[in-house]
């Protein structure tokens, strides 16, 4: 049973942004409400004032600009699923999107919502570090834009500030010699994953330039895997060098025995994913594995 609380859907941002600092921890936003409410259903959240932000209008948008996909508040993780904009502009965005836990879920949830909740477990938080997603808030005062990459602190915490929402997520768009790919593995479809890996490449000539690979869900926050993106840079991809960086990420990993695994496990599993991540990252920046 839901325990009492107030409700208000603001027509503006600017007003959703003055009630949390009206009502400070007591009050809390909702744009999907996927993750939300089964908190307060199982009251591991208390609040005062629930602050539905789904009035505010022109917060729907999707678009590229200047080699940016920009994304409102109130996309749906479904409209990023089916959208053609973000499956050729940010492809690995639109997939990452749709095997995001089950329809209603995808139907509901937003994508900047999802980044501002920053679950372990999320699948967005993951690829807008790998891809230094920009993230853009508005608060009290006024608006701020942090780097995705250096946006997630680990469980559910942001470098979001108090009493700011987040408004818009963008994405660069990612095309050869630029290629970036998401893998995870979940224990049963609709489930929470149990290990994710993102990966990002950049290549010149067949070459390796640069290259971010993160991994989620297995520690508090998506994780950058530095040895492991040394050990690739510089190189000429190889069936071996892609192996031996997998094995890197996943020995580079920290993660968190529980029921879904053995941290032996969980390392494993990292590495396969590394490796699918990076042989379709490779694929999508154009290059070849030797």
């Amino acid at each position: 049973m839901l325990q009492d609380i107030k409700y208000t859907s603001p027509e503006t941002i600017a007003d959703a942004a003055a009630l949390l600092g009206e009502y400070g921890e007591d009050a809390t936003v909702m744009s999907g409400g996927q993750s939300l409410m089964p908190m307060l259903r199982q009251r591991l959240a208390d609040y005062e004032l629930l602050i539905d932000i789904n009035e505010v209008a022109d917060r729907d948008y999707l678009r590229v600009d200047d080699d940016e996909l920009r994304i409102g508040c109130l996309v749906r993780h479904t409209d990023v699923a089916n959208s053609d904009t973000v499956a050729e502009s940010c492809e690995t965005l639109a997939e990452t999107a749709a095997e995001i836990g089950d329809t209603q879920v995808r139907n509901r949830g937003t994508l900047c919502g999802a980044l501002a909740h920053a679950d372990p477990a999320g699948d967005p938080p993951v690829v807008a570090t790998a891809l230094d997603a920009e993230i853009k808030s508005q608060g009290p005062d006024g608006e701020h834009t942090y780097d995705g990459s250096s946006f997630f602190h680990g469980f559910y915490e942001t470098e979001l500030g108090e009493n700011e929402i987040v408004t818009e997520a963008s994405f660069p768009v990612v095309e050869p010699p630029y290629g970036a790919a998401y893998q995870k593995y979940e224990p049963s479809a609709g489930a929470y994953p149990t290990a994710t890996v993102a990966a990002v490449v950049e290549l010149d000539d067949s070459v390796v330039t640069d290259a971010t690979l993160v991994t989620g869900a297995i520690e508090p926050g998506p994780t950058p895997m530095p040895e492991a993106e040394a050990h690739l840079a510089g190189e000429t991809p190889t069936e071996d060098l892609v192996t031996t960086t997998a094995e890197l990420v996943g020995d580079g990993s920290d993660p968190m025995e529980d029921s879904d695994g053995s941290v032996e496990f969980k390392r494993e599993i990292t590495k396969t994913l590394a490796k699918r991540a990076l042989v379709t990252a490779i694929d999508r920046a154009g290059g070849d594995i030797e």
